[in-house]
């Protein structure tokens, strides 16, 4: 087999093993041609020859045919083939943008190439996609000629992303498998010996063991199987003498809690096996091992937003309810439910730590137009804060919502039955008395002889009848029953029901177009608003380098013009929101800060640019240039359409480049026109 190829051995070998191969989907995981691939055959079958062995096409897929002890010999001959070589082009690309995460230095490209087994142009288009990823993630891939490929951003991402990276790798239930120890899959098995060593699994899962009845995630398997990859990578990064950087701060407050006594067990077990690991990492372990319970204040509760989080839930339920023209906004109970949600979500989002739904697919095919909706609920009401909620948060709120509708819809789910019954009132009594008790949901029933249906007009959800009228009539609600109502007389009503209940349900029927219509009078309410943002638009450049100075000067600006009612509680607030989380938008040189406060006579739009960039705390606990603060400011219980049209422009602050390059450059007509063109945008 020496004469053979390492592509070809790798072909030889996966016939013999799986039998046959499609040739298309052999040409996708080695990313070659059908045509190289023919030309690999034609050299393989030369070897073979001599085996009396022969690989053959037939239907587009690949057999190999020959007597059982020379395949034997053959594969025997063949040696071990590399696991990467075993992985389609998907896995390999998650692969080398995992093993870029975790690296130190930067790699070649010819590494990849023979790590993998394909050609280096290959490489350059995986590394194109890679880059998208990366970018989408605020993180950079650095490609520079002579130097190498590295990915550039700060580490506290990097492991955010690498989480992220491996749910998409292999399905949950088989990560878990891998780590319980139940099952082996090749694909997993070459994800973590590339990017880890067995000792380190072997570490982890004992370090997870030890503490056990300590930690918080534990009790959860997604939980358990992020907080074990986190513990992996800060001690694969200790190996590699590249320790996360965290604020003092924060490393102060976890090491000094009571929370964490289980750090003391964590240190000593690691030095037992020879690994000195910082307290920065201790404290990064800590945090992702007791998962949402960290910085609670002695209430519980994740400190608010300048405004209470039941009013940020009223808002997300107001927004989802208008879009779908539904009427959930006065359910109670959904925005007790939603606000313990957000307390906890915020909290992670704040803390960028990762929150799993592994239904998020299915919520997104079951709930399907109400997802949509709350996607963008969400992105109106929370990128005000700089906050965006993932597509799992957005999940975990959809069953919320979703769990709300049906609710109300449960009091339509009551059913109303006609009885007919010829063989005389008494008959008719007995079958309404066996109808309500074995069909709950028919709350009530009216007896009638057919004379008397056929004569006046009734509105039922069904007709039960014991003779025959379907020639009478053309309506579809119609069952025949026996007197007796046997089982599947009782069949056929819950299958008529279950069709009724689901054709009227409120999820079946919702759809995310035109809500309500709007009179002539709120129309001119909501373009008097529009003109009073454009009216109250502030451009201003400050000379500062100090945050509390640049704030400062922001709300001594707004009460020399009249805006505001009180400088000291916009400057409280603002400060306020700053200390709760970062206010930078990354990678665009902007921060906004966005309070409500009825000292605030109208809303606001106001554009402050710096003379000197300031650095201030970035998403990851990295620091970023700023050089433009944008403030949104309300009044507390602002209307509902003050507060979408300050939505739409935070989400363009996040969302389009454009945007903020203008907000940034550009003069103050070319903001009132870029503005205008947000808020005339019907979604974003």
């Amino acid at each position: 087999m020496m004469d053979l190829t390492a592509r070809q051995k790798f072909i030889l070998n996966s016939i013999i093993e799986k039998g046959s191969l499609n040739i298309k989907d052999l040409s996708q995981q080695i990313d070659v041609s059908s045509r190289t691939i023919s030309r690999d055959l034609s050299a393989i079958n030369k070897v073979l020859s001599d085996k009396d062995l022969l690989i053959y096409e037939e239907s587009s897929n690949l057999y190999i045919k020959g007597e059982e002890e020379a395949l034997k010999d053959v594969k025997k001959s063949l040696g071990g083939i590399p696991l990467q070589w075993l992985l389609t082009q998907e896995q390999r690309i998650l692969l080398i943008t995992a093993q870029l995460l975790v690296a130190h230095e930067p790699y070649k490209s010819a590494y990849f190439s023979y790590q993998f087994n394909v050609v280096e142009g290959s490489i350059s288009l995986y590394m194109d996609k890679i880059e998208q990823w990366l970018n989408a993630h605020n993180l950079l891939l650095s490609r520079k000629r002579g130097q190498g490929i590295i990915v550039e951003g700060s580490e506290w991402n990097k492991r955010s992303s690498f989480i992220k990276l491996i749910y998409e790798y292999k399905p949950i239930d088989e990560l878990l498998a891998f780590v319980y120890g139940s099952k082996t899959d090749p694909a997993i098995n070459a994800f973590f010996k590339t990017i880890f060593s067995e000792e380190l699994i072997g570490i982890t899962k004992n370090l997870l063991e030890s503490i056990n009845n300590k930690i918080v995630t534990n009790k959860d398997d997604i939980a358990y199987f992020t907080s074990f990859i986190h513990v992996l990578l800060s001690l694969k990064k200790t190996k590699l003498s590249s320790s996360i950087e965290l604020p003092a701060y924060l490393v102060q407050d976890v090491l000094s809690s009571n929370e964490f006594s289980f750090n003391q067990e964590i240190k000593e077990y690691l030095l037992s096996v020879n690994i000195d690991i910082s307290d920065r990492e201790l404290a990064y372990m800590a945090i992702q091992l007791m998962g949402n319970k960290y910085i609670y204040k002695t209430d519980g509760k994740f400190k608010e937003l300048g405004i209470p989080l039941e009013d940020l839930s009223s808002e997300v339920v107001y927004e989802v309810a208008k879009k779908l023209n539904i009427k959930i906004e006065c359910d109670e109970q959904l925005i007790l439910g939603l606000t313990q949600h957000f307390n906890p979500a915020l909290y992670r989002i704040n803390m960028g730590i990762q929150a799993r739904n592994p239904l998020v697919d299915e919520i997104k095919q079951y709930y399907g137009d109400l997802f949509k909706a709350v996607d963008y609920a969400c992105r109106l009401v929370f990128s005000k804060y700089n906050i965006t909620m993932s597509q799992d948060e957005i999940g975990y709120i959809t069953m919320h919502i979703g769990a709300a509708i049906e609710r109300s819809n449960a009091h339509k789910n009551k059913l109303s039955a006609l009885v007919i019954c010829p063989s005389g009132t008494g008959t008719a009594r007995i079958l309404s008395h066996k109808i309500k008790e074995a069909i709950p949901q028919i709350e009530s029933v009216t007896i009638s002889s057919i004379r008397e249906w056929t004569e006046v007009d009734t509105n039922y959800d069904m007709v039960l009848s014991t003779v025959s009228i379907d020639g009478t009539t053309n309506k579809k609600n119609i069952i025949t029953v026996s007197p007796f109502l046997q089982n599947e007389d009782i069949d056929k009503i819950n299958n008529f029901i279950k069709l009724h209940l689901s054709g009227n349900s409120v999820l079946n029927n919702i759809t995310s177009l035109p809500g309500e219509e709007k009179n002539e009078n709120s129309i001119i309410d909501e373009y008097n608003v529009i003109n009073d943002i454009l009216k109250n638009l502030q451009l201003e450049v400050i000379d500062t380098d100090s945050f509390e100075a640049l704030v400062k000067s922001i709300a001594r600006s707004l009460d020399d013009k009249e805006l505001i009612i009180d400088k000291e509680e916009i400057e409280h607030l603002i400060f306020k929101r700053e200390e709760l989380g970062s206010v930078v938008i990354p990678d665009c040189h902007l921060a906004l800060l966005h309070t409500r406060s009825d000292t605030v006579k109208a809303p606001l739009l106001g554009v402050y640019r710096l003379k000197n960039p300031m650095k201030l705390k970035s998403s990851g606990f990295e620091d970023e240039n700023v050089d433009a603060f944008i403030v949104l400011l309300a009044r507390k219980n602002e209307q509902s359409y003050v507060l979408e049209q300050m939505g739409k422009i935070s989400i363009a602050l996040i969302e389009s480049k454009a945007f903020t390059e203008t907000l940034r450059l550009g003069d103050i007509k070319d903001l009132r026109n870029s503005i205008i063109r947000v808020l005339n945008e019907e979604e974003i």
